[in-house]
């Protein structure tokens, strides 16, 4: 192992927000000559790594600005859009376009590399997204025999398949089989997730609370942030803000990390909610 890739690993890693990004043209540029004498890949996913921080640093940056003037601009549909965007929502169009364009690229290097099963999960969640389900069906069924130690995580997305083709019941059933014998974060928050994109956030809340319970430091927030979603819809706004300072607990405890452009979001939420409360 290159001994100065490792040193760049871990700068990256650890110090995100106070080093990297005004070194990151530099680093890069170091990477892509320790690619050049060593053809070590790591290198070009350092460099993604890089580029993708620097992407999303912008996006949050293009957040905090739009969430600024909406209140005086709430009328402009492209102010709006804009937040949308950077926020990683959509409208429909941009929707139904991105799904194709996914499913395009994943078909063929799913045909290309037949043995990844994370682009064969990419191309089954993209097929049944665009409601294109005799293609999911048949993707699904594929992966089934192909990737038999994904077993129930496919049979979650079977179950979804069941679903949109109008077999609620089923599918329901399925999950419920999968959750009794589920004993893994993933698992939990997969199920979490397919309930919660129909609607059914009793169970989605459940089960979102379950993943998050099984993860190891450093944790994943993802489970956190769906859960104040969840809140905030049914307007409990005193739990929306449980969650959400628990978001910040975790970013302290698990990547001591109290400021920057990760945590605004959840620092401006602390007011909103808190203003809600009070009503």
């Amino acid at each position: 192992m290159n001994k100065r890739l490792d040193e760049i690993k871990n700068n990256i890693f650890t110090e995100w927000d106070t080093n990297i990004r005004d070194k990151s043209d530099e680093i890069i540029a170091e990477l892509k000559a320790v690619y050049e004498q060593t053809s070590d890949p790591e290198c070009l996913w350092l460099i993604s790594e890089l580029l993708i921080h620097n992407a999303q640093g912008g996006l949050q940056e293009a957040i905090a600005y739009a969430t600024e003037a909406l209140p005086e601009l709430g009328n402009s549909d492209a102010l709006h859009e804009s937040f949308l965007v950077a926020s990683g929502g959509y409208n429909g169009d941009f929707k139904n376009r991105n799904h194709r364009k996914l499913i395009e690229y994943y078909t063929i290097f799913c045909k290309l590399y037949p043995d990844s099963y994370v682009a064969r999960k990419i191309l089954i969640l993209n097929l049944l997204d665009d409601y294109r389900l005799e293609e999911a069906e048949v993707e699904i069924r594929a992966a089934m025999k192909n990737f038999p130690d994904h077993g129930d995580e496919l049979a979650i997305y079977y179950g979804e398949y069941c679903f949109r083709l109008g077999k609620q019941k089923k599918a329901k059933q399925i999950w419920k089989t999968i959750a009794t014998a589920a004993d893994s974060d993933r698992l939990h928050y997969e199920l979490a997730e397919v309930y919660a994109k129909f609607g059914l956030y009793k169970f989605a809340e459940r089960h979102y609370k379950k993943s998050f319970a099984l993860e190891t430091p450093p944790r994943r927030i993802d489970a956190l942030i769906s859960l104040m979603h969840i809140y905030e819809i049914r307007g409990d706004y005193r739990s929306a803000l449980r969650y959400n300072n628990k978001i910040i607990e975790v970013f302290k405890k698990d990547y001591n990390i109290t400021r920057g452009l990760e945590l605004q979001t959840f620092l401006s939420n602390k007011t909103k909610y808190q203003s809600l409360i009070d009503g």
